[in-house]
């Protein structure tokens, strides 16, 4: 929907619920992740060559009337690093951070009509989407072609991505990673064990007896002192083991209407979860289970996204960590989907032309060793990948290869665009798998109607 000039935008109330417990702990895990990388930086600035070639368009002159553009991000350190580089190689443009905008800010800064130039977003638990549909953000179509801006420098589906909505361009990409189809495990433990590592030919069910043997034995309390596997529960990851049974959330995958829950390898794959925790006990159950963590070396194995390359290079001093990708399904299939982070500008703005600048410069191959110290992930174009790889950790080959070779599937975004309200849903639904309440077909059976019902909800200001 246009908004006036000036005017307070129409806001999808559910929004501003951006403060819930799923988004502020999805926020507080990716800063987490985001801390391990010390001293990696210098070492990849090095192989990609600190000066910047790309993004740069126009030059700087001291001749042109100075512009200040404001940026909305969340709470990375590179953020003020690039902006200040940007803002040396454009003397006119100086770039006014605000930090820490990336969700509950962001709302605030919106429904005051005071929303930066240039803003950040996520399309997992972000906003992307939605601001896009509400035509917040400006469609950068003309921009791209007046500049001439080469779209296939970045990753095929990061692009997809952005075009999501309506088929416009609203963002460009600033990363892309294949969601938590990543498993790292504890190489310290299997040794002491005497347990040969992970292997491309494995299978789900190699991977709960490896699980089942690497799980300690039973303390005085009944639990075990070290578990096989810990996994993720929120939506993302949970689309990941969807389709690697062969199912998905919603029908169509991409943009669907229809709740796909009741289908029989939806009910396989959440039944595995089930099991991991309940009958095998390889896994730590919600509300019983406390103070595990792969980082306190009591986990063997984790499935997470590419950020547990950072983990595993925080806990280097401690033990070592590998990684390798989840065991295909029963289909054949591995399960995965590609996340994206956008950076748009807002359709508001008096300087779309430097903030498109601004744009470049963050999501150029100049960019990918600045987003790999924080996040264990590259950037968005396959140029910055290969740049990364020389000097990054081996598991990173593992991602790589997959996003060379396979590349990951479509993101699983309702056709209302609702991706927040989507994670808070599935929290709220398969909670009760994970501390033992209920099995997987009472689970399912409980969440169709909701689920259909939250998937016929109309896009944000309609």
């Amino acid at each position: 929907m246009e908004h006036p000039q000036g005017g307070t935008p129409k806001l999808h109330t559910t929004i501003g619920r951006a403060a819930s417990r799923s988004t502020r702990t999805a926020r507080s895990r990716r800063r987490g992740l985001a801390t391990g990388a010390v001293g990696m930086l210098g070492l990849l600035a090095t192989a990609c060559g600190a000066q910047q070639t790309n993004g740069t368009a126009g030059g700087g002159s001291s001749t042109k009337p100075p512009v200040t553009l404001r940026l909305n991000h969340r709470t990375e350190k590179y953020f003020p690093v690039r902006a200040k580089q940007f803002s040396e190689a454009h003397p006119h443009i100086t770039v006014e951070l605000i930090p820490d905008s990336g969700y509950e800010k962001l709302m605030t800064l919106l429904a005051a009509n005071d929303l930066g130039d240039v803003v950040w977003t996520s399309t997992g638990v972000g906003t992307y989407f939605e601001l896009a549909a509400q035509n917040i953000f400006a469609n950068l179509e003309p921009l791209a072609a007046a500049d001439k801006y080469d779209l296939k420098q970045h990753f095929p589906r990061a692009i997809e991505t952005a075009r999501a909505v309506d088929g416009k361009l609203f963002a460009l990409p600033t990363l892309i990673h294949p969601s938590h189809l990543g498993l790292f495990y504890n190489v310290n433990l299997f040794a002491s064990a005497q347990i040969k590592p992970p292997t491309p030919s494995w299978t789900l069910e190699d991977l709960v007896d490896t699980a089942r043997k690497l799980t300690g034995a039973p303390g005085p309390d009944g639990r075990p002192s070290r578990w096989g596997l810990l996994t993720e529960t929120g939506y993302p990851p949970l689309v990941v083991f969807l389709r690697t049974f062969g199912g998905e959330f919603m029908d169509p995958p991409t943009l669907g209407k229809k709740t796909a829950l009741d289908k029989p390898p939806a009910k396989q794959a959440l039944q595995w979860l089930y099991d991991l925790r309940h009958k095998h006990r390889v896994h730590p159950i919600k509300g019983v289970d406390s103070n595990v963590s792969y980082e306190n070396g009591n986990v063997a194995m984790m499935t997470t996204h590419m950020s547990g390359i950072s983990r595993g290079m925080t806990v280097a001093d401690r033990f070592k960590t590998d990684a390798i990708l989840l065991p295909k399904g029963p289909t054949g299939k591995r399960g995965s989907q590609g996340h994206v982070d956008m950076m748009s500008i807002n359709a508001k703005t008096k300087y779309k032309d430097e903030s498109f600048l601004l744009l470049k410069w963050f999501t150029s191959r100049e960019a990918a060793p600045y987003v790999f110290e924080e996040h264990g992930m590259p950037g968005s174009r396959p140029d910055g990948w290969t740049d990364i790889e020389p000097k990054a950790p081996a598991m990173f080959k593992v991602f790589k290869e997959f996003m060379d070779k396979e590349g990951p599937g479509p993101l699983a975004v309702p056709w209302n665009y609702r991706m927040l309200e989507a994670g808070q849903f599935t929290d709220k639904a398969f909670d009760p798998l994970w501390t033992g309440e209920a099995g997987p077909e009472q689970v399912i059976a409980a969440s169709i109607g909701p689920h259909q019902t939250f998937l016929d909800l109309p896009r944000p200001g309609k």
